[in-house]
């Protein structure tokens, strides 16, 4: 984890002439400046799971494999169905015997209602036919759910892809017998995607908005999140609080998996900057050029964070001096 300064400042410009160069210089002054702190991130993808068995049997085809691109609704397993095409076709058998029984209740009840008035038949034959035909009408509705739960029980047998995406793992073979809850297949989708970071706890309290971070890709592409979810619990080894940053974009070439930057900006502190193009690096020394009236010096500094054309001064100058902006310019020019 790193931490640095992310400013907006605006420096004092002269040009001042000693002997016989003109150079543009830069009064060093404070300015506020925002704290980042760089976290590392890891993006992962919304939709991933396990797809297991609903039905017992032996499978009898596999149509995809690990590191398979599949589409929503494609078959990536098929089960062995003839036990519940049995069941099904039983289920059918019992709802048609049903429902013969049903219509000649409802035939008898109509004639013996017809007979009951011309003292035909007793009140009693009457009120068992009527009981008969309500039997039949609560079988018919019972041998309809079961042909309903056999015709479920036969869907189980093809496992399809509840989304578009990507097989990470297979976990039964051809052949093999599996039964309800035997784990099938992992994989996940490749959209929607989502970025998680872990914050450490001295940060837990800073974190208010979504604003505050900016995830920034290995190619460079900047990233905004739209919405930060902070765990409210932390690891118990760690002690850092997880965080989700859920995207709204999905770039084309990011993939679950990768490692990301994120800037973390979370407080204001003041601190001395300069233009880079007044530093001279030459490995671990830095030097810029000091102007004391028509004098001109060399004056080691220590730099810390580089933030676009910028440079934080940790060490070597101070508040008001002045100093060469453009310090290449200036040596070749004398």
């Amino acid at each position: 984890m790193k931490v640095g300064f992310l400013n907006w400042v605006v420096w004092s410009s002269a040009i001042v002439s000693t002997m016989s160069y003109a150079f543009e210089t830069t009064v060093v002054d404070l300015q506020d400046v925002g704290i980042v702190v760089e976290l590392d991130g890891t993006v992962e993808a919304v939709n991933r799971g396990t797809l297991s068995a609903q039905t017992s049997g032996r499978i009898v085809a596999v149509n995809a494999d690990v590191n398979d691109m599949v589409k929503q609704g494609d078959v990536l397993l098929e089960i062995s169905a003839q036990q519940q095409s049995a069941s099904l076709d039983a289920a059918l058998a019992q709802l048609n015997s049903a429902n013969a029984q049903k219509n000649k209740a409802i035939a008898q009840v109509k004639r013996y209602r017809e007979l009951f008035p011309k003292g035909a038949i007793s009140k009693e034959r009457l009120d068992t036919a009527e009981a008969a035909a309500r039997s039949s009408l609560a079988d018919v509705k019972q041998a309809t759910a079961a042909v309903t739960q056999a015709k479920e029980s036969l869907g189980y047998t093809s496992i399809t892809a509840p989304y578009t995406g990507i097989v990470t793992k297979r976990h039964v073979e051809l052949g093999e017998t599996v039964a309800p809850g035997s784990q099938l297949i992992t994989g996940f989708s490749l959209s929607p995607l989502r970025v998680v970071t872990e914050v450490p706890q001295r940060y837990r309290n800073d974190v208010s908005g979504v604003s505050q971070f900016t995830i920034t890709t290995l190619n460079g592409e900047t990233l905004e999140p739209y919405e930060a979810k902070l765990f409210n619990y932390a690891h118990h080894q760690s002690r850092t609080f997880r965080l989700r940053l859920e995207l709204l974009e999905q770039p084309a070439k990011l993939l679950p998996g990768e490692w990301v930057n994120i800037a973390f900006h979370y407080d204001e502190i003041p601190t001395l900057l300069v233009p880079k193009s007044s530093v001279i690096q030459r490995g671990e020394l830095s030097v810029v050029y000091r102007v004391d009236g028509a004098k001109v010096t060399m004056n080691p500094i220590r730099v810390g964070q580089q933030h676009n054309d910028q440079l934080q001064v940790l060490s070597g100058l101070e508040v008001g001096d002045e100093i060469i902006s453009d310090a290449v310019a200036y040596l070749a020019e004398k």
